[in-house]
């Protein structure tokens, strides 16, 4: 009886306990459910967050897509109407008009700069006025010492003990900036020392009027002390093309091809600029990038002198540049009126 009462007693307390159990079942996936739609939610949230601060970093930007976009803007730029106006991004420039020697635009032009391979018109000078004086030839065979091929820098293919005809020296100096070819023929040219080759280079820049160049070497590799200027470049330009004005036709090439290894001339308006048909470019980390480049439009040819562009894009959009403010100035001196002479005046009497 007393049990029978207990049970009777005790079930509604049971019933309870069991509802209990069957709320806390039934909730439960949806709390979870709530809590694993939050993670989601927290996880998007986090993700664009972070392609938001992706894109906003500076290290997206592609360096190349700069490059491009600058050498673009450049290249649209109109050409100026006065040298005042003309501001080029480099150490030093020079622009000339070889026709007549007239100077259109120059900025810090004697200031004294590392020439780098520019050097080599000077080397090439020296070698032309050789053969046009009869002591070399075109089949003139250059030997090719060890010193030769150990020689670093832009090279074209050489291998010790061969002989190699000057005319394919020549090309490799021109065409291809060979410092070692310019090492080969220097040390023919100075009987086996490259320092009396040197000092030929030095005494004809002396003879040239380039008054504050000092050359070391004869293919413009980093040595101490060895300066020029863009001044004295245009004027060796200059004499260099007045005298061997055929070096254009080597100049003028694009690649040059020897023992079977190819090498493109560096000089980029070659094709590019219309007009364009040499000269010589150049770089060491003490200048930069330099270049003296010619141009011919109808009967005007320019010389643009470039020293300590940024990089090669810089170098040739400045001279690029240079250059159309050149021919420019050629076309308005054309069209300029001629002064009217003046008459003579009458004698007079008594005088004689």
């Amino acid at each position: 009886m007393k049990a029978s009462v207990h049970w009777r007693t005790a079930w509604p307390v049971l019933l309870c306990l069991a509802l209990a159990s069957f709320l806390a079942v039934s909730v439960s996936p949806v709390e979870s459910l709530a809590r694993s739609s939050s993670k989601k939610e927290q996880s998007v949230k986090r993700s664009k967050a972070e392609k938001s601060v992706s894109a906003s970093s500076p290290r997206s930007k592609s360096s190349r897509k700069k490059r491009s976009a600058e050498r673009a803007a450049a290249s649209r730029a109109p050409a100026p109407e006065d040298k005042q106006e003309l501001r080029l991004n480099v150490k030093a420039a020079i622009l000339m008009n070889m026709n007549n020697g007239k100077i259109y635009y120059e900025h810090d032009a004697d200031e004294r700069i590392a020439p780098a391979s520019v050097t080599k018109v000077l080397t090439l000078y020296l070698i032309r006025e050789a053969m046009a004086q009869g002591w070399l030839g075109p089949n003139t065979p250059i030997p090719i010492s060890t010193a030769a091929v150990r020689t670093g820098g832009s090279t074209m293919s050489l291998h010790k003990g061969e002989k190699v005809p000057l005319s394919e020296i020549i090309k490799g100096i021109s065409v291809v900036s060979a410092n070692n070819a310019c090492v080969a023929v220097a040390e023919t040219m100075g009987k086996g020392d490259v320092r009396r080759f040197v000092a030929l280079m030095n005494a004809k820049a002396k003879s040239l009027g380039m008054t504050r160049s000092t050359f070391m070497t004869p293919n413009g590799l980093p040595a101490s002390g060895q300066l020029t200027t863009a001044r004295d470049l245009a004027r060796l330009s200059a004499a260099y093309l007045r005298r061997f004005p055929e070096s254009l036709v080597i100049h003028s090439m694009t690649s040059h091809t020897y023992h079977g290894v190819t090498h493109r001339n560096a000089n980029s308006l070659l094709g590019r600029y219309d007009g364009v048909d040499g000269l010589k470019t150049g770089f060491v980390c003490a200048s930069g990038y330099n270049i003296s480049a010619t141009a011919k439009r109808g009967n005007t040819r320019l010389i643009a002198v470039v020293l300590g562009a940024r990089n090669p894009i810089v170098r040739e959009v400045e001279t690029a540049r240079l250059l159309e403010y050149g021919f420019q100035k050629a076309s308005e001196d054309a069209s300029a009126p001629a002064k009217p002479a003046r008459k003579p005046r009458r004698q007079r009497d008594g005088e004689s």
